[in-house]
């Protein structure tokens, strides 16, 4: 299962709007041109996402986009689901039938692959994630080179 760009760009946008969280909405535009990313694409995302209760959307001139739900309570795997489904590196991993699993070697090692990586997106946090970049950047400023 391949975790497509759709989330990869959610995940982006969502830690921007979490390191300037400070209560306010955020143009979207400003997120799109921050993180780099298209901005049809995102208000797309950004759409799915206020439908699914992570974000919320204010119009007007001050308006934009901010957390539905805490930072620090929306997960990784979370933006995967609302964006992706449900991770599932086989179909019989999903609930499908399958007629060959009565027979199938492989069949618990596509499941715990799944939950393995069910298990590290839901550890990981929106909050976690900008925080640990916030530090990273700082990381960068303060190096300097002779």
């Amino acid at each position: 299962m391949n975790i497509s760009a759709k989330s990869k760009y959610a995940v982006r946008a969502l830690v921007e709007l979490a390191q300037n969280n400070d209560g306010q909405p955020i143009p979207i535009g400003d997120i799109a041109n921050k993180r780099d990313i298209p901005l049809q694409f995102l208000e797309q995302l950004f759409s799915s996402l206020r439908k699914a209760g992570i974000l919320n959307s204010h119009r007007g001139v001050r308006g934009g986009f901010s957390f539905k739900r805490l930072p620090e309570d929306v997960t990784v795997l979370d933006v995967v689901e609302v964006l992706d489904g449900n991770v599932a590196p086989a179909t019989c991993t999903i609930g499908a039938e399958c007629n060959k699993s009565s027979r199938c070697a492989v069949k618990d090692v596509w499941a715990e692959a799944k939950s393995s990586l069910e298990g590290v997106l839901a550890a990981a946090t929106i909050a976690d994630l900008a925080d640990k970049e916030t530090l990273l950047q700082e990381d960068v400023k303060e190096m300097y080179y002779i």
